[in-house]
């Protein structure tokens, strides 16, 4: 019969420094003193207590949970839980800033420190690949409540891959080839006059509606200064080939 990945799990294996016992004997006997009685009344036998530990610990394998984790996560069952945690419980309060809305605040944080130039603090790497996938535009534009379900989808896929390229050094965004600071001043002119027109207005289906007028104003000829031009490109991204 072929070993599962908790048989070969490092929290199951002899610690040294708890005499014997493996990391998750001595997290089984710190539950059962957070709770007296209704821990202990979970497990019907020895088998049961077997079959937890080995869950427990694949669970922990595969969601890369490290020592620092599981004491912080013992730490916040004390405020979060009353009754003792089911493992995706746990989970979450080993590591309460992947909790989606947590994660998205940070994430908003995170990349207007980027656009200044700075790296911006990543308390997890899937929050910033998520906020990547997620597209920083609409997570800059748009709140939650719109981007609830494809953020945490994107959170969720990111997280269960398991392994994740670090968080890259920030660059400050330059300015557009010819673009002066009057060519700024003219394009927040222009984006207040759209706002004004209701081209910018937050209940449109298409926030980036304003960038398209522009761009289509500017095949068509017509008279649209380099900066909001540039601007607006910066806005559609990979649509307008950038």
């Amino acid at each position: 019969m072929e070993l599962s990945t908790s048989d070969h799990s490092r929290w199951l294996k002899p610690h040294p420094k708890l005499e014997g016992l493996s990391l998750m004997d001595h997290l089984f006997s710190r539950l059962n003193g957070m709770y007296p009685n209704k821990w202990a009344a979970s497990f019907k036998s020895e088998q049961a207590i077997e079959d937890w530990k080995q869950a427990w610990a694949e669970s922990f394998d595969e969601d890369g949970l490290t020592g620092a984790d599981v004491k912080e996560g013992i730490r916040n069952c004390r405020r979060m839980y009353d009754w003792p945690p089911s493992i995706s419980e746990f989970t979450k309060a080993c590591r309460p800033y992947l909790t989606p809305d947590v994660a998205f605040t940070e994430a908003v944080k995170g990349i207007t420190e980027r656009n200044r130039g700075n790296r911006g603090n990543w308390s997890h790497p899937a929050i910033f690949w998520a906020a990547m996938r997620v597209g920083t535009y609409d997570l800059m534009n748009s709140g939650y409540a719109v981007l609830k379900g494809r953020w945490e989808n994107a959170l969720t896929d990111i997280l269960a891959k398991g392994k994740w390229e670090p968080v890259p050094d920030a660059h400050v965004q330059l300015a557009a080839p010819g673009v002066t600071d009057a060519d700024r001043a003219e394009a927040a002119k222009r984006m207040q006059e759209l706002g004004a027109t209701g081209i910018l207005h937050p209940k449109r289906r298409d926030p980036k509606s304003w960038a398209r007028r522009i761009i289509d104003k500017a095949n068509g000829k017509g008279s649209v200064s380099a900066g909001v031009l540039a601007m607006a490109k910066r806005a559609l991204g990979d649509e307008v080939g950038i």
